[in-house]
């Protein structure tokens, strides 16, 4: 079996060039006429993860053997559902300072998949929601991310894998609104795996985070109608607006919820009776030395190029359109 940081690094390769492969031919087909947003929610996901299911299934499964999915207790589903309440507002603060720069990417696809089909997403039922936008990613990209490549990458040290494997998951949403907040919780959700022993683990905390928007949309049609006109008037404010004691508030309550992250990811490892480990691990021990505890790899370099190019162009093009 090859070098398993390599295996990382060409799985990556292949998954970010069908990736872009795919989304010319929709492109050039038209195909996306033909789609709602469901399916094409779940053609994105399949594109991420078919071709990392081939090259495993070439490679005979053999980096699955150290995956960490294995069952979590009570106490861990219950820190890290906290955790995720937690992180809400650093991935938030993040959304709106990327909306300084660019609009919100999952607002411009519904919006764009509306107009094709002359559907509205909230008028569907919450459930259908609920699995497309919060379980059905949450546990096709933890596995791929906080999973397989991060079980190629482990012996690198954790540092360095829950930077890589945080980058890969940012640079995978194709797009600069999505990649500050999805880096951050990729680094949490990283430390979150190695503290609970499971992927289980950072499925959970990502559907939970998911699931929030989903949520709110349905619960504030129960509100009293001034409410919701107040809440419709809140969302329609530009970010450019919001002044900036709001912007020195929110951020000294976005790192005062990191330090709480970092001490709530600290009572999942003891919950999970693996502090030692994780305390460790922290430390940078178990790192291999040599070729085996190398990061970067041509494949990771060249897949990591794809979408970084493919984002600066995009952000090129908004540009000389305005």
């Amino acid at each position: 079996m090859q070098n398993q940081s390599r295996l990382a690094g060409i799985q990556y390769l292949a998954m970010m060039a069908v990736w872009i492969i795919a989304g010319l031919l929709v492109n050039i087909t038209k195909l996306d006429r033909h789609l709602n947003y469901y399916s094409a929610h779940a053609l994105v996901e399949l594109e991420l993860l078919i071709p990392v299911v081939v090259i495993l299934i070439r490679n005979r499964f053999e980096v699955m053997r150290g995956t960490r999915m294995k069952r979590i207790g009570i106490r861990v589903i219950l820190w890290t559902i906290l955790l995720a309440v937690i992180l809400l507002p650093v991935t938030n603060y993040l959304n709106l300072l990327s909306q300084l720069f660019v609009p919100n990417n999952i607002v411009l696809r519904i919006e764009h998949y509306s107009l094709l089909t002359g559907t509205v997403v909230w008028e569907k039922p919450v459930l259908l929601n609920l699995i497309y936008m919060a379980v059905l990613p949450a546990v096709v990209e933890e596995y791929l991310f906080r999973g397989v490549m991060f079980q190629c990458l482990r012996s690198c040290g954790l540092f360095k894998t829950a930077v890589i494997t945080a980058l890969m998951f940012a640079l995978a949403h194709g797009n600069l609104n999505q990649f500050l907040y999805a880096f951050a919780v990729g680094l949490f959700l990283a430390y979150l795996v190695e503290a609970s022993g499971s992927v289980y683990a950072s499925m959970l905390a990502h559907m939970c985070l998911n699931s929030v928007t989903v949520l709110l949309v349905y619960l504030g049609r129960f509100l009293p109608e001034n409410m919701r006109n107040m809440l419709i008037e809140a969302g329609n404010t530009s970010v450019q607006d919001l002044s900036l004691v709001y912007w020195i508030i929110y951020g000294v309550i976005a790192v005062g919820c990191i330090i709480l992250a970092v001490i709530v990811i600290r009572t999942i490892a003891k919950a999970a009776e693996r502090e030692l480990i994780y305390r460790e691990a922290r430390k940078g021990h178990g790192r291999l030395k040599g070729k085996e505890g190398r990061v970067f790899s041509v494949e990771l370099l060249v897949g990591l190029l794809i979408p970084t190019v493919y984002i600066a162009f995009t952000l090129l093009g908004k540009l000389i359109g305005m």
